[in-house]
């Protein structure tokens, strides 16, 4: 999808997108992975949530400039949550912007006042930023590789369960 779209007008992005739609959607995910490549390709997602008013649509970011051209004005059924990192800090403050921060621990999350998320609901429902536990493979023999295998090995649930979600 990302070679055909990279290569298309706003509008051409729009009506593939809008085509590619799951017909009985009510929450959909934009990126599993992946982000907004450009403003155009931004721009035409804003196009299809305002065209869409009874699809809930959500994507974490860490594209924000593109974010924050809209920031005031986007529809109220696209949800954006920040992908907070030590580069991007500064602009999620700045601008105020809601965020999810990978943490280590449940401990973590306390300390910070974070609730953790593990089903993504805090990400399309609410405007309060929050943590995620690690997820993912991490390189080995890394600290982040570590902190995963703990989380495994005690049972904490640290990946995200069965999902209500349409990802497109």
């Amino acid at each position: 999808n990302f070679e055909l779209l990279r290569r298309e007008t706003e509008y051409e992005m729009f009506k593939r997108i809008q085509a590619s739609l799951p017909k009985k959607a009510e929450i959909i995910r934009i990126h599993v992975s992946g982000d907004f490549f450009n403003q155009k390709y931004f721009n035409a997602w804003v196009s299809i949530a305002k065209l869409n008013p009874n699809i809930l649509f959500y994507a974490y970011t860490k594209s924000l400039k593109y974010w924050i051209e809209y920031h005031t004005s986007l529809p109220t059924n696209l949800k954006l949550t920040a992908s907070w990192d030590h580069s991007n800090a500064h602009i999620i403050q700045q601008h105020k912007l809601k965020f999810a921060k990978v943490v280590f621990t449940e401990e973590e999350a306390k300390t910070l006042n974070l609730e953790i998320d593990h089903d993504d609901t805090h990400a399309y429902i609410g405007d309060k930023s929050f943590a995620l536990l690690l997820h993912g493979t991490q390189p080995k023999g890394t600290m982040a590789a570590k902190a995963k295998n703990k989380l495994v090995t005690s049972g904490v649930k640290h990946s995200y369960g069965k999902r209500r979600t349409q990802r497109v």
